[in-house]
């Protein structure tokens, strides 16, 4: 009954009290875990590390995370949502909490490993959870509204992180962390979720594990796209502070006010568009703009530059990364979510880890400036192998009509 309850008042008003729930419970777990990223560098410089191991936090939890997202997806689409939730929650809390004793770069990096376990989990079933609320004619403004809790989430974090380090001490970046998530937890525990027993098909039910079982293929496409794309935000939140430095531009987290700020401008209509008028209609437009905003970024060397280039990169990126999981989604068959979005994630997770460990390798032979513009080519592979996608596939309809009228 539970579960009729949830699909009828899905499909009459996208603003549900689950849905609320989840975007607000998801925003403080976003905001909490990823608020230790560009704080996480500085730390690791303060007790005797070096610009490697600086970059490596960021990088390990992605990896620990990208290696769970998989087992995630299938987990929940076979044992149902809110135990997975709730493990991976206490994961973070506890590993989260074990930062405050731990000392040596050793040590911490094997902790981070384990956090990502928890945060790959959590990340994976959140998102599977908006899955099952939103209704399929609502999925672009549903992934839409949900993937911007998360950019608010993720660039909140950002700035709360680097201005709580300027004034405080690691110590106070990990109890608001630790308090945002268990904020987040007691929210999330609120939303009505279905079991797995009513949502399992009896066919899927097999002995073992296959490898094709761990991710989903018809979201593969679009979680490649996604990863071209994640390389160079990774790049924008791991090394903006250092650009910073490098240029002479003072507080550098100004990027990330511009960035969201277009974000909440492009999310009433992208998500709509997608949902009339396709896919195409909005990552076309979205990459171009973010190409523009990080070629902008590059020669940037004043703060007005720096804020031009955040409000088109912010807006082709808010266009750009919802449409993307949107289409990963209706793509997938209704019992895949889970896999779909774990699929989806793991190609976000590694995406930000070659981003903070090749971009911070490109960036120790040149300059940040000259990173930046390298990593343009990567969201031009991303216009080639889209380009190529559409072209294909407006050929191929193109042949199915012609086939027909012959039948007819």
């Amino acid at each position: 009954m539970e579960i009729k309850k949830v699909k009828s008042h899905s499909t009459t008003t996208l603003w549900s009290k689950n849905f609320l729930l989840l975007l607000f419970g998801n925003l403080f777990i976003y905001q909490g875990i990823l608020m230790l990223i560009p704080t996480f560098p500085l730390y690791i410089k303060q007790i005797g590390g070096n610009d490697l191991e600086a970059s490596l936090p960021f990088a390990v939890i992605s990896i620990s995370a990208l290696i769970v997202r998989s087992i995630s997806g299938t987990a929940a689409d076979t044992f149902g949502r809110r135990p997975l939730l709730i493990v991976g929650m206490c994961i973070l809390i506890v590993f989260n909490c074990s930062f405050f004793v731990a000392s040596g770069i050793g040590i911490i990096l094997v902790l981070r490993f384990c956090q990502g376990i928890g945060w790959g989990m959590t990340s994976t079933v959140l998102a599977t959870i908006m899955s099952d609320i939103v209704s399929p004619k609502q999925r672009g403004e549903g992934t839409g509204y949900f993937a911007l809790s998360i950019i608010l989430g993720t660039s909140f974090a950002t700035v709360l992180g680097i201005e709580v380090m300027k004034r405080y001490n690691f110590d106070v970046i990990l109890l608001i962390s630790t308090i945002l998530v268990g904020g987040g937890m007691l929210l999330t525990q609120g939303i009505s979720m279905d079991s797995a027993k009513k949502r399992l098909k009896p066919k899927r039910i097999k002995k073992g594990i296959r490898w094709s079982d761990l991710f989903e293929k018809s979201a593969l496409l679009p979680a490649f796209l996604c990863f071209l794309h994640s390389i160079t935000f990774g790049g924008i939140m791991s090394f903006i502070m250092l650009f910073g430095q490098e240029t002479g531009i003072q507080n550098v987290g100004i990027y990330f006010v511009g960035h969201v700020s277009m974000i909440l401008i492009s999310r009433p209509f992208a998500g709509k568009l997608f949902d009339r008028k396709g896919h195409a209609f909005v990552i076309v437009p979205g990459i171009v703009l973010m190409i523009a905003g990080l070629l902008m970024l590059s020669y940037s060397t004043t703060t007005y530059m720096l804020i031009a280039s955040s409000l088109f990169y912010g807006l082709g990126y808010g266009a750009a990364h919802p449409s993307l999981q949107a289409w990963a989604i209706a793509r997938s068959p209704v019992e895949r979510k889970g896999a779909a979005n774990g699929t989806f994630l793991s190609s976000l997770d590694l995406g930000y880890s070659v981003g903070a460990v090749l971009l911070g390798l490109i960036a120790t032979h040149t300059n940040y400036a000259a990173m930046y513009r390298i990593s343009i080519l990567f969201l031009v592979a991303f216009a080639v192998i889209y380009g190529y996608h559409l072209i294909r596939t407006k050929q191929e309809n193109l042949g199915k009509n012609e086939y027909s009228e012959k039948l007819a």
